[in-house]
């Protein structure tokens, strides 16, 4: 055995120990042992055992060992936990003995986690998981990237995703107007419902949680949150009759929820990459997502079928966005123009080269495409791109530039038209939004939506005394 191995082998093993060792420690001093805590003792275990093949996204069986209401709900053959009948619950029988079914891969666990997870079933399987902690505004030592921004359908708001909050701002002057703290520690996509009342957001926390939010325009209330995943959600879009919100995800999975409850409607699982999108056509029957498998895939809703691919696969979808009037998607990437297809079923084609959805394709940023957007009435779209500092605007109709706006400090990763096609929301990596005149592309105003303390960032980064 390596090095490198011995080391994996010794570093897993005090994990183990490290997850037993409270339940188990004071029984071994020969005092009566507490009872045993999910938060503390059952859940490291199951997450560095179990959860990487029962999670969120990848219920195998459909069992999700994540949390204990998921556990009590089980999969096809019944509950994984029954409260204090260690016997009934499916997940004892299949992590215990010499020839354990689970885990798949590695090791199976030691006697003492068997125990362990035995004697917290049958103490009433306690779920003592610590409620929600509402931390408030985020405080920020600098601008924060922004990923995404939407304005409201009537002109009024401006809503901007910022560090583990959604900032809604005045549309006509930049000036805040709410922060809307939530628990996804990056919203990743915002969206206004289509008739402005509600604000779906999605994103969390990567590698931990997807999460989609939904707030109440004018009470400020959240009407929502559901952990859909176990990685950022991405690409929110609502259904036209506001009553579905379909989304992306870093699982390679598209998902389409209940607006009112979060109920999972429909799950597409065949992407191999990224799910950097998903968007409903006119219909609300039909979705096309799109990945960074550089497909762009027609889906029905709610079966979740694949009808077919919609592009032919040149590169990874790296920002999509559908025309508001119209079943076309247009999508750019690292590599190729920025390219508009009809959201449909190709005919009969044997030939590789030919691409029947293709509609027309528009000018390419060298280093690629990192934001897009339609304006409200479809005459428009404004593409950003790499090398950064320019966001382009074209005519729709004939791809035809209408504007460049320069100035941007960094990448632009979120571009929104006001409902009128008059003015341009930027913003990205800078932390800076700026709104544009079009057709001109004179600066109007811009402003950081945030407030930063820049005294509280000189004291977490003071600077060195000189000897």
């Amino acid at each position: 055995m390596n090095t490198e191995s011995r080391n994996r082998g010794w570093i897993g093993s005090a994990f183990r120990a490290l997850a037993l060792g409270s339940a188990l420690g004071s029984a071994a001093l020969g005092a009566t042992p507490a009872a045993v805590s999910y938060t503390r003792d059952v859940a490291p275990l199951l997450r560095l055992n179990c959860n990487g093949c029962h999670r969120p996204g990848k219920e195998k069986g459909g069992v999700d060992l994540t949390s204990v209401g998921t556990m009590l709900k089980g999969g096809k053959h019944g509950p994984a936990v029954v409260p204090g009948d260690p016997k009934t619950g499916t997940l004892l029988g299949e992590v215990s003995g010499p020839d354990a079914a689970m885990p798949k891969e590695g090791d199976r666990l030691q006697d003492a986690g068997v125990a362990l997870l035995e004697r917290w079933i049958r103490e009433g399987a306690r779920d003592d998981t610590p409620p929600e902690v509402d931390l408030g505004p985020t405080r920020y030592a600098a601008p924060p990237v922004i990923p995404s921004m939407a304005f409201s359908p009537d002109g009024r708001f401006l809503a901007v995703a910022a560090v583990r909050e959604v900032v809604l701002l005045d549309a006509t002057n930049l000036s805040r107007i709410a922060r809307w703290p939530g628990s996804a520690t990056r919203p990743e996509s915002l969206a206004f419902s289509p008739e402005g009342k509600r604000l779906a957001v999605a994103g969390g926390t990567p590698g931990v949680s997807g999460i989609v939010q939904v707030w109440e325009v004018d009470s400020g209330k959240r009407s929502g949150q559901w952990r859909l995943a176990n990685d950022s959600l991405l690409g929110v879009s609502w259904s036209p009759d506001g009553t579905r919100l379909a989304c992306g995800g870093s699982d390679k999975i598209a998902r389409v929820i209940s607006a009112a409850d979060g109920h999972e409607e429909t799950r597409f699982a065949q992407h191999s990459d990224w799910v950097m999108g998903a968007v409903f056509l006119r219909d609300g029957r039909r979705m096309v997502t799109g990945g960074r498998d550089r497909a762009l895939k027609l889906v029905t809703v709610p079966e979740g079928r694949l009808v077919d691919g919609v592009n032919r696969e040149i590169e990874p979808v790296v920002a999509m966005a559908r025309h508001p009037l119209e079943d076309w998607v247009a999508f750019g990437g690292p590599e190729a123009r920025v390219r508009m297809y009809k959201a449909e079923a190709k005919p009969d084609n044997n030939d590789p080269g030919r691409d029947p959805n293709f509609i027309r394709e528009f000018e390419h940023f060298d280093g690629g495409t990192t934001a897009l957007a339609f304006s409200a009435d479809g005459k428009q779209m404004a593409i950003a791109g790499l090398p950064a500092g320019e966001v382009r605007v074209h005519a729709v109709a004939d791809a035809r530039r209408t504007a460049t706006l320069k100035g941007h400090g960094g990448a632009v990763f979120a571009l929104a038209f006001a409902p009128d096609g008059n003015r341009l929301a930027t913003a990205g990596f800078e932390g800076m939004i700026r709104v544009f005149g079009l057709p001109k592309g004179q600066l109007l105003t811009n402003a950081v939506p945030v407030p930063v303390d820049f005294v509280h960032a000189a004291f977490a980064n003071p600077v060195p005394t000189p000897p």
